[in-house]
């Protein structure tokens, strides 16, 4: 047994001394992401492709991590050893963490490479999105706006003739929606169905002029947060036309024919559609009616290049992203996974044409992007946000706390990491 151990040791010992003999940078550029499956098998055939044109100094490396929070923590861990990938995928806040560190080289020391054309290309909001202090730090990537899927054949029988506009309407419909069918006192169809979701809540808290970071100071507890959690509470406890899920099975309930409105992401529409064997609608987030705001959020990552990497590899990062904003690539990329093309110019390429033709309010619902918001890009935000839903929107609509204190509640948390974060920068 002793053998073993000593064995073992030894074994870890010599990992450890070989990791640090270790060059620093590859020689070759390495990708990070956490795309799998058909998202996955869509980046690598356009990693292929771009591949196909650069000699073989110049191939991307994908190296796929699975899921963000494992990326997030390989992340954090390969600049801390000064062993970072080329450029990877980040959200907002990990941005900020990275740049506050001196960790990463903004893409605004490459503009040369990309000619106004390019840039000018890209929606507005996303530019605005990667852009810290007037300084276009990251480059949009993988990004995603809310959408709402709708069972036109249950609109149909029941005499509804279009999708809710407004949140008003949507809770009438809802409630319409709601049908026993057999007289047995409980609903055969809900109106809606929902995970505890602060997508869900920060797009209604936005819409009603709300905010959930402002400085260093969580602010969703406000009266327009109170709103958003009560109007979700509501449609459960109080107008009974909707129940809350965990997971997809919201989603799975729809397919089956139980759900007649869900929400989900445009990403969703790749994973649902050969579930279901009714008339699918696709349809914008309502607006806010007593606003008009129609405010989304979007949701999805961006790419960043790392300092401790030789300068020709950003160079080539650089030109995968020039190649990644093809028009034609764009399109092949929404099409293939669900995710928003970036471009104004990948809308009007015949394929998307031909995929919008298919998939009618698909279109629409990807426009929301010009009127597109984003969570905040605060360092705490990523462990914010979980608390927001553990802490605060799960307390109320479990029923364990009211709607008012949940948020506070939430609140107090959050500021405390805030604090924590903004000592530590």
């Amino acid at each position: 047994m002793l053998g073993k151990r000593v064995s073992s040791v030894l074994v870890v010992s010599l990992f450890f001394i070989l990791l640090s003999c270790a060059p620093k940078n590859s020689d070759r550029t390495v990708f990070w992401h956490a795309m799998g499956g058909p998202l996955g098998e869509a980046l690598t055939h356009i990693v292929d492709g771009y591949n196909s044109t650069v000699p073989d100094s110049l191939k991307i490396v994908q190296v796929n991590l699975g899921n963000y929070s494992t990326l997030s923590q390989k992340i954090m861990g390969a600049v801390a050893s000064s062993r970072p990938p080329t450029f990877s995928q980040v959200y907002e806040s990990w941005t900020s963490e990275l740049l506050d560190a001196g960790k990463i080289v903004p893409i605004e020391k490459y503009k040369d490479m990309l000619p106004d054309s390019i840039l000018n290309d890209i929606f507005p909001p996303l530019i605005k999105d990667n852009t810290w202090d007037n300084k276009l730090v990251t480059f949009p990537f993988n990004k995603s706006v809310p959408v709402y899927y709708y069972n036109k054949d249950i609109f149909r029988e029941y005499g509804i003739d279009s999708f809710p506009r407004t949140w008003q309407e949507f809770r009438r419909v809802a409630k319409k929606l709601t049908i026993d069918k057999d007289g047995d006192g409980k609903p055969d169809i809900y109106g809606t169905a929902f995970v505890i979701d602060v997508w869900m809540f920060a797009t209604l808290l936005y819409q009603r002029g709300g905010r959930l970071i402002k400085g260093d100071s969580a602010v969703f507890d406000s009266k327009a947060g109170e709103w958003a959690l009560q109007y979700l509470y509501d449609l459960v406890y109080k107008d009974s036309c909707a129940y809350i899920t965990t997971g997809y099975k919201h989603q799975d309930d729809f397919a089956a024919g139980k759900v007649a409105m869900v929400w989900g992401t445009i990403v969703s529409y790749s994973f649902m559609k050969d579930k279901i064997d009714f008339d699918l609608g696709v349809a914008p987030i309502p607006m806010d009616s007593v606003t008009g705001d129609s405010t989304v959020i979007v949701s999805g990552t961006n790419v960043t290049l790392y300092k401790e990497v030789p300068e020709w590899q950003r160079k080539n990062a650089v030109e995968f992203l020039k190649y990644f904003l093809r028009p034609e690539v764009q399109a092949y990329w929404s099409i293939h996974t669900g995710y928003l093309p970036l471009t104004e110019s990948a809308f009007n390429q015949p394929e998307m044409k031909e995929f919008f033709r298919k998939v009618p309010g698909m279109e629409r619902a990807m426009r929301q992007v010009a009127y597109c918001d984003f969570e905040p890009n605060n360092p705490a935000w990523f462990t914010g946000r979980r608390y927001l839903s553990t802490e605060g929107l799960e307390y109320a609509l479990r029923g364990v706390l009211p709607v008012d204190k949940a948020l506070k509640r939430a609140a107090r948390i959050i500021n405390l990491e805030l604090k924590r974060k903004s000592r530590k920068h």
